[in-house]
């Protein structure tokens, strides 16, 4: 029941009657410190919240511990869609702790501006990274700034922890598809080697397909995006050894890949079965749809806010791979091969 004028305000004691446990474990749930806090228990409190419609007192935490209540998110490209189901999960845990979350769009040429708006501004607690590149000038402004921060969907050489998927395991079931439908010459469109998810899911692809006992893959990179995968799908259709099945590291590079197929005077599946690393709803409409590799990015964003939480308030929380396994969804871009 919500809080009405002439009522008393509902409290965390309330929430933690109504759950039956004591309000220290309440304390713990919201503060995102509740991993040790049992599933089933933790359903209880977010059941009650909802019901009694709690809401904490963020002006007077705020003065308390001079915080904003806020968390800032940092995107290479929010066009992407695939960044939905990450800002998803991220918000809506985030609203759960009692934070709002900003955020910026961080690409190449804007990323330090994206940067100095809200971490130098003081308009954020904490910030997720989601850009992270090997080269990336904002990731040594974040140490020297002493930000806490945490890094999303990439594994950074930084004291910083970091959350992120298994894409090595994704590559591998895409490999796997392939060859279980007689695909024996294989191909990926890997995304830039400076982008560690990119070089993950080659390592994973790579692996699966030498354990098969298959020749190695052909290569192509290009950037994650349209152009990139239709120029680096382009230079695989032209070489010596065309493979009959490739995947694409990226979504918005595999619909610049379906392009470069029909560019090139070939179709897919029919000449060359194609699998999209990420899955996003639109992948049922295009022509074909799009067999994709579908990641727990929801749960990410979720896992991700748990762990700034924690950094923001003075602690040392490790790094975490999110052990939801990857799914493959079968559409009309992957056959079997051709005899």
């Amino acid at each position: 029941m919500a809080a009405v004028q002439g009522r008393r305000a509902v409290t965390m004691r309330d929430v933690a009657a109504l759950a039956a446990v004591d309000i220290s474990t309440v304390s713990k749930v919201l503060k995102g410190e509740g991993i040790s806090v049992r599933p089933e228990t933790r359903t209880r409190i977010m059941d009650a919240i909802t019901k009694l419609d709690y809401r904490p007192n963020l002006h007077a935490r705020g003065l308390r511990l001079r915080r904003t209540g806020a968390m800032g998110m940092l995107l290479p490209d929010i066009t992407n869609p695939v960044y939905a189901n990450i800002v998803r999960g991220a918000v809506k845990r985030a609203d759960e702790l009692g934070y709002s979350v900003l955020l910026a769009e961080a690409t190449d040429a804007a990323a330090e501006d994206a940067y100095r708006r809200l971490v130098q501004d003081k308009r954020i607690d904490g910030l997720l990274v989601t850009t992270a590149r090997r080269t990336s000038r904002v990731t040594a402004q974040l140490a020297r700034d002493g930000i806490p921060h945490v890094f999303v969907n990439r594994r950074v050489e930084a004291s910083a922890p970091s959350v992120t998927v298994d894409d090595e395991a994704g590559a591998a079931l895409a490999a796997r598809a392939m060859i279980e439908r007689g695909h024996q010459h294989l191909g990926i469109v890997a995304g830039p080697n400076d982008v560690d998810t990119a070089r993950r899911r080659l390592a994973g692809f790579r692996d699966e397909i030498a354990r098969q006992g298959l020749r190695p893959p052909t290569v192509s990179r290009g950037a994650f995006t349209p152009s990139g995968g239709h120029e680096a799908m382009a230079a695989l259709l032209a070489s010596a050894r065309r493979p009959s099945a490739v995947l694409v590291s990226n979504f918005t590079a595999a619909i610049g890949a379906l392009r470069a197929i029909v560019d090139a005077g070939l179709s897919a599946p029919g000449d060359v079965s194609l699998v999209s690393f990420d899955d996003a709803e639109i992948a049922t409409f295009l022509n074909p749809a799009l067999t994709s590799i579908q990641m727990p990015f929801e749960e990410m964003g979720s896992t991700a806010i748990d762990v700034l939480a924690e950094v923001i308030d003075g602690k040392s929380p490790g790094s975490a791979v999110v052990t939801t396994s990857p799914r493959l969804v079968v559409r009309e871009s992957l056959q079997s091969a051709k005899r």
